[in-house]
């Protein structure tokens, strides 16, 4: 077609559109073969690792070890529980021993009047 003499600037302008549209479409494919390398290369690997348990042999010492590591969270459990019990404890304190303090008066008042009684009944006789 350029190489026709009577072609017009109309014509030329058309052939620049058609070109670039195809230039557009060339671009694109290219581009998209590109994604589409990309994700085809990327190859799938599995790790698979296995742990082996080696055996220690333990000396004759190691349960003491053992029971010196085990010594802190002993103790600290041994302290939770008297704080536990000795919260527990408190409120009935406050009620038994006001009581037991009263019991005590009362017995001794028993006491001592039955004493005044015997030794006032032993006079009389």
């Amino acid at each position: 077609m350029l190489t026709k003499p009577g072609v017009s600037v109309a014509d030329l302008l058309q052939i620049q559109e058609k070109l670039a549209e195809a230039q557009a479409e060339l671009d694109s494919e290219a581009t998209q073969r590109k994604v589409l390398a990309n994700e085809t290369e990327k190859v799938y690997v599995e790790i698979a690792v296995h742990a082996e348990q080696l055996t220690i042999s333990r000396g004759s010492f190691a349960s003491v070890g053992e029971a010196l590591r085990d010594s802190g969270s002993v103790l600290g459990d041994s302290l939770a529980a008297l704080i536990t019990a000795v919260a527990a404890i408190i409120p009935w304190l406050i009620v038994i021993i006001p009581g037991l303090w009263f019991l005590i008066k009362a017995v001794r008042r028993f006491r001592e009047r039955r004493r005044a009684e015997g030794s006032h009944t032993s006079r009389v006789d």
